[in-house]
């Protein structure tokens, strides 16, 4: 009978649960969707009870599956960061889970940036200052709805939810506590001084342990409903982008992970914190002896999704029409576009940013449009744009030859011209791990640890296999190192435009 592992990927559009062998390899999974609620602007909320309702559900199919050809060895977790539950002394909850996509506390994060205790509570957490985090969504919670905080006990998020609901404990890991902007990163503890400004105390919040914490048997009435076996291990797991970087056997200073699907991020593993003079990047805890240092954006591959619904139109319907992917086709009609779009550069911040500029206020622009541009030149810069703010965020984490790897994954590796573009600007060859499901995997690294089967985290690397190797064509990032010097300028130049174009934009809707 084989011996299987369990990781619990708990994210932002669905939860999965991926079954692994012995040698890390894929076997099986399932998933289970859930929606986004936006209804006012800036709102990115869930429903709670949905999402638990997922992990019991992935659980119990991929379970069931093995019960009588598979010993399950391990159920360990990873989650999407960020989020933010309030609770009552019954630990019911009294908001749905505020995602880190909601931007309603634009105020309350902007109001920090820039005074010296916004770098006080930067350098103790690690977190840059942005309406993402729970830190700022209370501040945001405690001044448009008092009486919500007067009756909340406890400040949460979906992992400590989910934990709690399964386990009977409330408890969160490092690097889950690390993306609250309230923990300190160089302690291991919540941070006393932001707990001050927010008027909360630790009372009101998870206990904090090691990701490789072994948890109590569950429930009795979830066993009953999941009909698991008692001898199953549950471990508590870490946060998903953390994860990833395990998951990808990206592990140490000179190997990065970049992952680029809706949304995109930079990250690589140390052995020591690293902050940011100006605050462009975070620092987040993943064990008792690594941080996780690197950058997100909000405006990854998504931007292209909005662009193919807004620019050639008639390649995507075609497309559509004829029964092939219409992202193959847009990017096969602008692969013949020169680097550099004829002149024609674009700034990616449809959805506001977090690194490098962390201003939820920011915007997107076309910068040198001319008559003589077209639809396809201006998917090309579209294009460029994401990659080109990559590159701002790599020069943010990484010194000038302190990477020997760049490994990729993500839905952008499916296209070759989407990752040759990526290669080209980057200026590093990307390496395509065989593993899909990076964050799963290191969760099951972490349960492995905790059994014993691995020492160091950094064993995993041994069971990654390395697939597709996209080089680097040296005459065309020549072209776009001319290229990202007038990109950095204009962006800079921009982000003073941002708040006065957000006004305008806020006072042209009430007209």
């Amino acid at each position: 009978m084989m011996n299987i592992s369990i990781g619990i990927d708990i994210g932002t559009t669905q939860t999965k649960a991926v079954a692994f062998d012995e040698q890390a390899q894929v076997i099986d999974s399932a998933y289970f969707p859930y929606p986004l609620i936006q209804e006012q602007p800036g709102m990115a909320e869930q429903n709670q009870e949905l999402i638990f309702h997922a992990v019991c559900t992935v659980i119990q199919q991929l379970t069931e599956r093995f019960s009588k050809k598979a010993t399950i060895d391990v159920i360990s977790f990873s989650s999407a960061m960020h989020s933010l539950i309030l609770c009552d002394e019954q630990m019911v909850p009294l908001t749905r889970m505020i995602t880190w996509a909601d931007t309603r506390a634009v105020e309350q994060a902007e109001r920090l940036k820039n005074t010296p205790l916004g770098l006080s509570i930067y350098q103790q957490t690690g977190t840059p200052l942005h309406p993402m985090t729970p830190f700022a969504k209370i501040k945001w919670l405690q001044e448009t709805q008092p009486e919500l905080i007067e009756r909340t006990a406890y400040y949460i998020g979906i992992k400590e939810y989910i934990i709690y609901r399964l386990f009977g404990k409330l408890i969160t890991d490092y690097s889950t506590a690390s993306g609250t902007g309230y923990f300190d990163i160089h302690q291991f503890r919540w941070a006393k001084e932001v707990l001050d400004y927010l008027n909360i105390s630790e009372k009101q919040l998870p206990e904090i342990a090691p990701p490789t914490m072994e948890m109590p048997k569950l429930q009795a009435e979830i066993q009953e409903i999941l009909k698991l076996k008692n001898d199953i291990s549950f471990v508590l797991g870490g946060a998903d982008g953390p994860l990833s970087n395990l998951g990808l056997g990206a592990f140490g200073e000179d190997i990065a992970a970049l992952t680029v699907g809706t949304s995109g991020a930079i990250r690589f593993i140390t052995d020591h914190p690293q902050l940011h003079p100006d605050m462009e990047t975070f620092c987040y805890v993943l064990d008792q002896s690594h941080w996780v240092v690197g950058g997100a954006t909000s405006n990854g591959a998504g931007i292209f999704d909005w662009a193919s619904q807004t620019l050639m139109q008639e390649v995507t319907q075609q497309a559509i029409a004829q029964g092939d992917n219409h992202y193959d086709a847009l990017l096969s009609a602008i692969a013949f576009v020169p680097p550099g779009a004829n002149g024609l550069l674009f700034q990616p911040y449809l959805l506001g940013e977090r690194a490098p500029l962390w201003d939820a206020e920011a915007s997107g622009s076309f910068l040198g449009l001319q008559r003589h541009h077209t639809e396809k030149e201006m998917m090309r810069a579209i294009l460029e744009g994401i990659c080109l703010n990559l590159k701002r965020i790599l020069e943010g984490i990484c010194q000038e030859g302190q990477l020997s790897e760049l490994r990729a994954t993500g839905g952008f590796a499916r296209s070759y011209v989407f990752r040759q573009l990526m290669a080209d600007v980057l200026g590093y060859p990307l390496v395509f791990p065989t593993v899909s499901e990076a964050s799963a995997l290191g969760a099951v690294f972490l349960g492995w640890q905790s059994l014993g089967k691995i020492k160091e985290l950094n064993e995993g690397k041994k069971w990654i296999k390395l697939e597709t190797q996209v080089p680097v064509q040296k005459n065309i990032h020549e072209i776009y190192e001319i290229i990202y010097p007038t990109f950095v300028d204009t962006q800079q130049q921009l982000a003073s435009t941002y708040k006065r174009l957000a006004h305008l934009r806020q006072s042209l809707a009430r007209t």
